[in-house]
């Protein structure tokens, strides 16, 4: 999850807040084109021929003969780094290995969404599958290193409320990890990521034109629609010289206006349902991660994107950790042995619980919506706009 800013208590965020940007458009209206457009302000120097819409960005870079065997490549290094964190993990010598694990295996899922699009050859779905189910059992380990960080940092302030609760959450958070720590081990290693690695690593290095790539050379496999992101049908890309054609903007611009939607469904739903946050972070991550492996093929305007997804993905992270650090304070006090030993202790700690609750989430929708009318984000939306919608490279 990486180093985040520190959401505050109601209060103390108030305080800090700037109020720069002015009042916000109505939240349950999630930000067009338009509004994207007066949120870049009068400072966007591109020619008109893209702020307008009319072209997209240059494609140029998806249309080089060898970017297939680029986006392989990225696939591999990826593979590569996820299996050789896996003894750093066992080792348990340091929790960053945890996160970096996570995040190569959400990487190389992207970059296996990108190769192979609904409906998938049964043995990438098994692969993914096993890539998700790694991120999952290291799930709880990583929430415990996160908040053992988040409360040292609480306490090592000169003034902080609620101090005694803070070290008592701190001391249960600590008692946990070594029991989470062995049970997550223990499945990782019943997952065989070495097996996982050696069949994918056969399967990226196999010439293109023996990969079944479309749903077209795999008549009869079922679409197994991803989670949470509209799959429509693919048609099958023209090769040309036995590599796929350069329809791989196509791909990769059906692909975007997917998980673009899904994310503005989830922004909308955001202000409704404040639960919904964690799905929305969910659907920031994903587009970031496609994102960059755009940024990776040098395509124009994906790098300002790509930091413009992680920032908003920092922000709902923040929201993220003190829902779970919240949930961890309940898990505590539900403890007979604790109730019964300090009582005036677990009342502090219900008070803090109380007052985390009432900040997180209002914190980060106030985040939320600067992030959503800053110039970045209008930036980046009509960058995905262009991307996104139907245009004369769509079918080239």
């Amino acid at each position: 999850m990486g180093k985040r800013r520190e959401i505050e208590a109601a209060p103390e965020a108030t305080a800090s807040e700037p109020a720069r940007n002015g009042p916000h458009p109505d939240p349950q209206i999630a930000p067009g084109p338009a509004a994207s457009a007066q949120a870049g302000g009068d400072h966007d120097a591109r020619p008109k021929t893209e702020q307008n819409g009319k072209h997209r960005p240059a494609i140029r870079p998806l249309q080089h003969p060898e970017v297939w065997l680029r986006v392989r490549k990225l696939a591999l290094r990826q593979l590569h780094r996820l299996v050789a964190l896996e003894p750093k993990v066992l080792r348990d010598e340091s929790p960053d290995p945890v996160h970096d694990l996570r995040v190569a295996s959400r990487r190389l899922q992207s970059l296996l969404d990108f190769l192979y699009p609904s409906p998938r050859p049964p043995e990438i779905r098994k692969l993914r599958r096993r890539l998700r189910r790694a991120r999952e059992v290291l799930g709880d380990l990583r929430n415990q290193d996160v908040l053992t960080a988040l409360i040292a940092r609480r306490l090592a302030r000169k003034r902080t409320a609620h101090r005694q609760a803070w070290e008592a959450a701190h001391d249960y958070v600590v008692k946990l990890r070594a029991p989470t720590a062995d049970r997550a081990h223990r499945r990782l290693t019943r997952l065989n990521l070495a097996g996982t690695y050696l069949r994918l690593r056969q399967e990226l290095k196999r010439p293109a034109e023996t990969r079944p790539l479309e749903s077209s050379e795999s008549p009869g496999l079922p679409i197994v629609p991803e989670e949470g992101v509209a799959n429509r049908p693919r048609p099958a890309l023209p090769k040309a010289d036995g590599a796929p054609d350069v329809s791989l903007a196509t791909r990769f611009s059906e692909r975007l206006a997917d998980l673009w939607q899904d994310f503005q469904a989830r922004v909308a739903e955001s202000w409704r349902d404040p639960g919904a946050l964690h799905t929305l972070r969910i659907a920031a991550k994903r587009l970031r991660y496609l994102v960059e492996v755009a940024a990776e093929l040098d395509v124009s305007g994906s790098a300002e994107a790509v930091h413009c997804f992680t920032d908003l993905q920092g922000r709902l992270g923040d929201w993220h950790d003190l829902e779970v650090l919240g949930r961890t304070m309940i898990e505590m006090m539900r403890q007979r042995s604790f109730l019964e030993t300090d009582l005036p202790l677990a009342l502090e700690v219900g008070k803090l619980v109380l007052s985390l609750r009432k900040s997180k989430t209002e914190v980060c929708q106030r985040q939320l919506r600067q992030a959503l009318k800053s110039a970045a984000y209008g930036e980046t939306t009509e960058w995905v706009n262009q991307w996104a919608a139907p245009g004369p490279n769509a079918s080239r």
